[in-house]
């Protein structure tokens, strides 16, 4: 068949399956939150002495959907758990991108200014939104790229960055079972990329999704602390893994 005629069938057949699927997942996700996010100081402190300081940059789906404080926020989380694992204090801030796409990463990052240079690591938390709208591998890896290099341009010597991997879309119990596939096979994609683009950069460490939360379908109910059992093992998990 020549490549015109295929790629129109393509265009035919997959864009508008693509487009469901996004309609599907954005309908489900919000009707089972209730949009739900926290409306207090988006940053907080673990007393201790030799704080660090930690930047989180992400999607807010990500880091504080369905909560009603963030206290019960993976940040918050997070920092509990590695003060308490090195028994060192922990201030942590969040820089949400609001478009809930690795494309507006950069500029989010930019807009810390100076403040950059005062984190000792940064967390970044990405990809539920875009293995959704089917971002391309290349797209992904260009933008994702572009983040870190300004973030590594601004963060102090010896900072450290952690890139936390796609949650496996495969069991989203919001969406139908076609929906799950295509998108748990699209976000192990975007993951392979970001693994790829790490290898350049000795500071970036890739974290997988903890094994805790794959065990069964999440099935997302409509409460404002829903997501506190998935921040809570996520948050230790990541602190796990920080030098």
């Amino acid at each position: 068949m020549p490549r015109s005629i295929s790629s129109l069938l393509r265009a035919v057949v997959v864009v508008p399956v693509r487009g469901a699927r996004v309609i599907e997942f954005i309908f489900r996700r919000r009707d089972a939150a209730g949009d739900i996010f926290p409306s207090d100081a988006s940053s907080g402190e673990v007393d201790g002495c030799d704080a660090d300081r930690v930047l989180f940059v992400g999607e807010p789906g990500e880091l504080t959907l369905g909560v009603r404080t963030h206290e019960l926020s993976l940040p918050a989380f997070f920092a509990r758990h590695r003060a308490a694992t090195t028994g060192r204090g922990v201030s942590w801030f969040i820089a949400p991108v609001t478009s809930s796409s690795v494309r507006g990463a950069t500029a989010t990052v930019i807009k810390q200014g100076e403040k950059l240079a005062s984190y000792d690591q940064v967390v970044l938390l990405l990809g539920i939104s875009d293995a959704l709208r089917v971002i391309s591998p290349s797209a992904w890896e260009k933008a994702l790229q572009g983040t870190l290099e300004v973030l590594l341009e601004g963060l102090p010597r010896g900072g450290q960055i952690l890139i936390g991997e796609i949650p496996p879309l495969d069991n989203a119990g919001s969406l139908s079972a076609p929906a799950r596939m295509a998108a748990g096979l699209h976000g192990r994609l975007l993951n392979a990329r970001t693994r790829d683009v790490a290898q350049c950069y000795s500071a970036v460490t890739v974290v997988n999704f903890p094994k805790e939360l794959t065990r069964s379908v999440w099935r997302p109910e409509s409460e404002g602390n829903r997501y506190r059992h998935t921040y809570k093992v996520w948050g230790a998990h990541l602190a796990d893994h920080m030098k």
